[in-house]
């Protein structure tokens, strides 16, 4: 089959990398340095983003706008 996966060098630094990202949850740790990104994203973002939709509910028309079929936009320039 499609076998010889065992053939490329693996690059031990790499597979460590990609081990520690996949297993962030581990080691994750609230401090002063994750705090900041941790507050923008739980909480700004998310008050930003329902304070923009509310702030903008009744400014933006969403009606449907029937057009004028060519025999109408037609009498209308005569």
């Amino acid at each position: 089959m499609a076998g010889h996966h065992d053939s490329l060098l693996k690059d031990p630094a790499i597979e460590e990398w990609i081990w520690m990202r996949q297993n962030t949850q581990r080691y994750f740790k609230i401090n002063r340095r994750t705090a900041p990104a941790l507050l923008m994203m739980g909480l700004v973002v998310p008050a930003a983003t329902i304070y923009l939709a509310i702030a903008s509910q009744d400014k933006v028309d969403l009606k449907i706008k029937a057009k004028k079929s060519w025999a109408e936009a037609y009498a209308e320039n005569k």
